[in-house]
């Protein structure tokens, strides 16, 4: 008996079922990392306000000021908060040619206790500000260990060009090693400040003339 040729359907599902297949290895290719992306961070990220949890850090930015002079005042015992001074229980100040963006944050370790990097502001233009060196670490987010169960607050302080403020985001993320384990990708928190056009505008309008730290015993 004569075997009738295959009909149109079935050459149909042949085609659609190489077709699918075919589609199947290009979506593999596409969602497949590349070396940079095993080697990248790991990026969680949120809005001002809100508490961003990482794989080993939550981050909440609390508020945002702004600050032509920085004062850095010391308790007794206390290290100066402001590099160029060196007595303690003294106030220094130092001043930028720029402003002084001051970034109150929270933290909290989801592990074991943690240290905070130096966090890095990151604009619109795509340019990276590192936190200043003219105030004293201990005084800012870098300096105490953050601990699990209870939050941690300090300061973020940068210095950036009023232009560069609308659109700025902070990242924050923990230092490598304080006994952690280590990450293919390390894990790091990134806060959209809120600061858009107008916002940045008010916000350089009513600068301080000068933002106090306070020193911590």
């Amino acid at each position: 008996m004569v075997r009738p040729a295959p009909g149109r359907w079935r050459r149909l599902g042949g085609l659609l079922a190489g077709a699918a297949l075919a589609a199947t290895a290009v979506a593999a290719q596409s969602f497949a990392f590349s070396r940079d992306d095993h080697s990248g961070p790991l990026t969680w990220t949120g809005g001002l306000g809100e508490t961003v949890t990482a794989s080993r850090i939550s981050v909440r930015a609390e508020g945002v000021h702004a600050a032509r002079t920085i004062e850095a005042g010391t308790s007794p015992g206390a290290s100066s908060g402001v590099s160029s001074g060196t007595s303690s229980g003294t106030a220094q100040r130092a001043t930028t040619k720029g402003i002084f963006l001051v970034v109150d944050l929270a933290a909290t370790s989801t592990r074991v206790p943690q240290r905070i990097a130096p966090p890095v502001l990151l604009t619109e233009s795509g340019r990276r500000y590192a936190a200043t060196d003219k105030v004293n670490g201990d005084l800012t987010i870098t300096g105490p260990f953050i601990q699990w169960g209870w939050w941690t607050r300090r300061v973020a302080v940068f210095e950036v060009p009023p232009a560069e403020l609308a659109g700025a985001r902070i990242v924050v993320h923990p230092q490598e090693g304080n006994g952690a384990l280590i990450e293919p990708s390390a894990p790091e928190v990134e806060i959209d400040l809120g600061l858009d056009e107008a916002a940045a505008a008010r916000l350089v309008s009513t600068a301080k003339d000068v933002h106090t730290l306070a020193g911590k015993p």
